[in-house]
C-alpha cells in the first residue's frame, strides 16, 4: 500500500465529512427560505461560511497531498487509473464517488434555494411597490389610511 495515497485518502475523507455538513446547512437553508425564518437562516449562513472556511483549508491540504502523492494536477478519474493496489483503487473509488455524489446534491439543493430566494425578494418587491403605489403602508389609529401630504408637515402649530 502507498502510504502517500493513504493520506491523499484520509484529506478526501475529511473533505467528505464537511461536504456533508454543507448537505446538512443547505436542507436547512431551504427550509428557512421556505418558512420565512430570517433568524434561522442568518445562523445557517454563518454555519455554512464557517464550513466553506474550513473547506478552504482542506482543499489546500488536498493540493499538497496530491502533490505528495504524484499526481500533480490530474483529475480524479486520472488519479483512479494510476492506482495499482487494487484495495486501494476500490477504496479511493468510492471516496470518490460518494463526494461527486454528494457535491451534485449540494449544487441541486442550493440551486433550489436560489429560486426560492429569488421568488421571495419578487414577491416582496411586489408588495412593496404596491404598497407605495397605494400609500397603504400608513394607517391612522382607527385604522383608515392616512392621506399624509408633505404640507402636513410644513404646517406651523
Amino acid at each position: 500500500m502507498n502510504q502517500n495515497i493513504v493520506e491523499y485518502k484520509a484529506v478526501l475523507e475529511e473533505c467528505l465529512v464537511e461536504c456533508k455538513k454543507m448537505l446538512d446547512f443547505e436542507a436547512k437553508k431551504r427550509k428557512a427560505l421556505l418558512d420565512s425564518d430570517v433568524n434561522n437562516l442568518t445562523a445557517v449562513l454563518q454555519a455554512q461560511q464557517a464550513t466553506m472556511m474550513k473547506l478552504e483549508n482542506i482543499e489546500k491540504k488536498r493540493i499538497a497531498a496530491q502533490e505528495k502523492a504524484g499526481f500533480g494536477e490530474m483529475k480524479a478519474d486520472e488519479i483512479i487509473e494510476k492506482i495499482e493496489d487494487k484495495e486501494q483503487k476500490n477504496s479511493f473509488t468510492s471516496t470518490v464517488n460518494e463526494l461527486r455524489a454528494i457535491v451534485e446534491e449540494i449544487q441541486s439543493l442550493n440551486k433550489i434555494s436560489i429560486d426560492i430566494a429569488k421568488s421571495n425578494l419578487k414577491i416582496a418587491n411586489t408588495i412593496l411597490q404596491q404598497q407605495q403605489a397605494d400609500n397603504t403602508g400608513v394607517y391612522t389609529s382607527s385604522g383608515a389610511n392616512a392621506n399624509w401630504s408633505s404640507s402636513s408637515f410644513e404646517e406651523k402649530i
